[in-house]
């Protein structure tokens, strides 16, 4: 029965070790003049929200912490910023439609709203992610306020 049981940790042993050269690409490309935060004049208060709840995912640059390395959860990770930047890339702002852009603020804003962003899996890692309610109208209200930003600009 010992020697099983030994038998096994060691195959678990060696199967995590050798997952750990199977490492999906990394995030980290630099932060371009598309970027919203380089497009848009966005306050501190909603920089900070970006920095700690949407930019990991939805951005070409993320912030990797020591865990993010070890698979799966390098796994994981890759999955979440795959999926978040084929939803949105705030990298790529600056090549985005007016139009497309209105309706993007509009969705950011309902998101939050409902609590569907930032993912609950994303929160539980960084506490910081978590908005509060304040934070959440914030966001809405500049949000709300872009939009009519850029809907005056395509009027006039």
């Amino acid at each position: 029965m010992k020697k099983s049981i030994r038998i096994i940790l060691i195959l678990l042993l060696v199967a995590f070790v050798t997952i750990q050269f199977f490492q999906p690409e990394k995030n980290t490309g630099e932060t371009s003049a598309n970027h919203i935060l380089a497009k848009e004049n966005v306050p501190e208060n909603i920089k900070i929200i970006f920095q700690n709840a949407c930019l990991d995912c939805h951005s070409n640059q993320t912030n990797y912490l020591w865990y993010h390395k070890i698979a799966p959860v390098s796994w994981m990770i890759n999955k979440h910023v795959v999926d978040g930047k084929e939803e949105l890339n705030l990298s790529d702002w600056g090549e985005m439609d007016i139009y497309d852009k209105i309706g993007t603020l509009e969705e950011i804003c309902k998101e939050v709203e409902r609590k569907k962003m930032p993912i609950t899996a994303y929160v539980k890692m960084h506490k910081k992610a978590k908005l509060s309610d304040k934070q959440v109208a914030e966001l809405c209200a500049w949000t709300e306020n872009l939009s009519l930003e850029m809907l005056y600009a395509v009027e006039n």
